[in-house]
């Protein structure tokens, strides 16, 4: 299948390979303007590498070293898998993606980069950009410019970029996803045809999807059932339904059995709670629905969501004039049986996370991401087949094609001319939306906070923390990693600080959560060191104050 792909399509395929080429000098651009770090980014490299433990100790100085340290791989600590499957249990997230960038980070010991993760990512999305040409390709029956036209718009969407710039497993999610597609391509024209080669990749792609996120089963729930219900009622083939439903379960339950701990991140996790509360909560419905719709209509579509929509509504009325009770729109269905898979698949994911995911601002576009390559590829199959009808009403029979499948048609000049015209216009509106600081992730602050931290190295810090939330301190990881030393203090205490270094100290640096202890303790401080005459506040950090004591 993919043989016969790659042999025909020749010098196509060299210029989709231009176009993605083009794409990756744009993600890598962003990549460069990264400039720091997401606290979730922090912990996938935490989770990968960990060395003792990102605990601090209560009125005690820490090395950076030992916070460097945790970051990456130590000589001669490199590839223990098991370990990595043990910081996972610890969380909520499965383990494969942690392990692959623990993978690369063992490549290259002693040394925390954030390219590690970004070139992972990158080369995941050229994964994804091939996935979705294939299965773009065969969805419109091998027709080359619509398969051109969804994977151009599909790699220079915000989110796509964004879902690059971070780091952790949502692209790899995406390349699973699409993989397997692309597995049920067959399933599109003919039944179920199993054999133990395309059952094993069944049911590898199904345990390496769940290992990936928890939000792959969601994914493969919609596929699944698609494709049993359509095989048994349509094919009438019910024996390979159950056949394959049973792959299914068996790739689940391998996943399982490797990784136990999934039952409970998922049942019993902080998670699993939030999302299956969010899940049942009807009240939060409109607002969520709404919130990831937008959401998307930004990512992906450059904020021009609402007027496609308008357009496909005017040419669908446009198209049922026309036909006046004729069955065209069944026969177009029927004929492309894949876009209805796609769109079953892509409709049921969109509103499931809609409804269980974190609403985190636009950083909550990661959760989606899987999808919207599908989102754009259905918008384009939409307006390009309703254009096609219509073209069969407008122009001369002479001009037309006689086929019934309307993406074969040679177009006329005024379809194509809008088709060109759409297809510029959302990549305006997309090219657009890269200038407007619209991709995340990039942080482009901390370069200067970093710089500042640099500079002021040897200085003495003090960092009074929140012993509730222990993950917070390291939100600023790579700020604090610049100094020589850190002097924790755990703010469920009032009592004083009794270091003679920091008490004789002429400047203080401090760093401290938003409680009220943090005020007492600080004019302790400065009552008990003489030194100390005045306290301002340098910056507001995401989850810290930053103050000079002086």
């Amino acid at each position: 299948m993919v043989y016969s792909f790659l042999k025909e399509n020749k010098k196509w395929i060299c210029l989709m390979t231009i176009i993605m080429m083009l794409q990756l000098v744009v993600a890598s651009y962003f990549c460069m303007q990264k400039q720091g770090f997401h606290y979730d980014e922090y912990y996938s490299y935490y989770s990968s590498n960990v060395t003792y433990g990102l605990v601090p100790t209560d009125r005690e100085w820490k090395d950076v070293n030992e916070i460097r340290s945790e970051f990456q791989v130590l000589e001669g600590e490199g590839f223990r898998y098991g370990l990595v499957k043990t910081m996972q249990s610890f969380d909520v997230h499965p383990p494969l993606y942690y392990m692959i960038l623990h993978t690369i980070c063992s490549l290259f010991p002693g040394i925390f980069s954030k390219w590690f993760g970004l070139g992972l990512n990158l080369i995941l999305f050229a994964i994804c950009f091939w996935l979705l040409t294939y299965i773009s390709y065969s969805a419109f029956h091998k027709n080359k410019l619509m398969a051109t036209i969804t994977a151009l718009l599909f790699g220079f969407q915000v989110g796509v970029i964004s879902g690059i710039t971070f780091i952790r497993m949502y692209m790899l999610l995406t390349a699973w996803c699409f993989a397997l597609v692309i597995w049920h391509i067959p399933t599109w024209k003919d039944k179920i045809n199993l054999n133990i080669k395309k059952s094993l990749l069944l049911f590898t792609l199904v345990m390496l999807g769940f290992l990936t996120h928890y939000y792959y089963a969601v994914f493969l729930f919609f596929m699944a059932s698609y494709t049993c219900l359509y095989n048994w009622l349509i094919r009438k083939d019910f024996k390979g339904s159950v056949i394959y439903g049973c792959i299914v379960c068996a790739g689940m339950a391998a996943a399982v059995i490797y990784y136990p701990s999934c039952l409970s991140h998922i049942f019993r996790g902080y998670r699993g709670t939030e999302a299956t509360g969010a899940f049942f909560d009807i009240g939060n419905t409109f607002y969520r629905l709404k919130f990831f719709t937008e959401l998307m209509n930004q990512s992906v579509f450059g904020g021009v969501f609402w007027f496609l929509l308008l357009l496909v509504f005017l040419l669908a009325l446009s198209v049922l004039y026309k036909q006046k009770g004729k069955n065209n729109l069944r026969k177009i269905v029927k004929n492309y049986s894949g876009f209805t898979q796609i769109g079953f698949v892509t409709l049921g994911y969109f509103l499931v996370i809609a409804k269980t995911a974190l609403l985190n601002a636009e950083e909550a576009n990661r959760y989606e991401l899987p999808v919207y390559g599908f989102c754009m590829l259905l918008m384009v199959a939409v307006i390009w087949k309703l254009l096609m009808v219509l073209q069969t009403h407008l122009i001369p029979k002479s001009d037309s094609s006689k086929s019934e499948q309307p993406c074969k048609n040679s177009p006329s000049k005024i379809i194509f001319t809008v088709a060109v015209f759409l297809v510029l216009f959302v990549l305006g509106a997309q090219g657009y939306a890269l200038t407007q600081d619209k991709v995340q992730f990039l942080y482009k602050s901390d370069q200067e906070n970093v710089a500042w931290a640099k500079d002021k190295k040897d200085s003495t810090i003090v960092y009074l923390y929140n012993p509730n939330n222990l993950w917070m301190i390291w939100d600023e990881s790579e700020e604090l990693m610049q100094y020589d030393k850190i002097y924790f203090v755990n703010l469920a205490s009032e009592e004083a600080i009794k270091d003679m270094e920091i008490l004789s100290a002429k400047e203080v640096y401090v760093y401290t959560s938003r409680m009220e202890q943090a005020d007492i303790l600080m004019n302790h401080l400065m009552l008990d060191n003489p030194n100390l005459k005045t306290k301002e506040k340098i910056r507001d950090l995401l989850y810290c104050d930053l103050y000079h004591l002086n």
